[in-house]
């Protein structure tokens, strides 16, 4: 019996070290992100400066692109606590809300994630997490509006809410992509506006 306490003491030591290796990784990638670019990010010198072997950072992440977009969106709000309630209306928080992806992506972070998403294969895992974690995030988090505007008799109730959806934030990252124009709040109270104007409930 004593000899399975000892057994068992070293993976409860052993779960705040890795995670402390994760985050010091992250903050490596972050630190060359802000220093050189996403181009600059490489394994191995992320590997360097965080102070650890290639094999451990393989442990985590499968390649650069993917460390990349991960320390770019570690700790960025993935939607509101609870998007259904709040004391303003469903297309002031709507609009709220859009204007919050907008400031993400009007970053300087978000000008590298959408460099990384430009040179990503559309089935690569970066691709993957970034339309999980912030495309298909950003919509649910709409979708919750757009049917509380239905619901209060704002919107029309046969609108179609994916078509919807992809009105109001395609906009988002087809401006982010191609950069021919600034990403400010401005932007945000038009796309919600204009793309809002033909599904009001007459």
């Amino acid at each position: 019996m004593p000899k399975k306490n000892k057994d068992q003491a070293p993976a409860k030591r052993g779960r705040p070290r890795s995670e402390a290796t994760r985050l010091a990784i992250l903050k490596a990638a972050r630190e060359i992100l802000d220093e050189a670019g996403p181009m600059r990010v490489t394994v191995e010198a992320v590997a360097a400066r965080a102070g650890v072997g290639k094999p451990t950072i393989y442990r985590y992440w499968s390649n650069a692109q993917e460390l990349s977009m991960t320390a770019l969106m570690e700790g960025a709000p993935e939607g509101a606590s609870d998007p259904a309630t709040g004391e303003v209306g469903a297309i002031e928080a709507l609009t709220a809300q859009v204007a919050s992806v907008v400031q993400r992506f009007a970053s300087r972070r978000g000008r590298q994630a959408a460099l990384l998403m430009a040179t990503a294969e559309a089935d690569s895992e970066l691709a993957k997490a970034f339309r999980n974690r912030v495309i298909l995030s950003s919509r649910n988090e709409g979708k919750v509006y757009l049917k509380r505007a239905i619901e209060e008799g704002d919107l029309r109730g046969d609108v179609a809410i994916e078509t919807a959806l992809d009105l109001i934030y395609g906009p988002i990252f087809y401006r982010m992509l191609a950069g021919h124009a600034p990403l400010n709040e401005a932007f945000a109270n038009e796309i919600v506006a204009l793309a809002l104007e033909g599904m009001k409930a007459r």
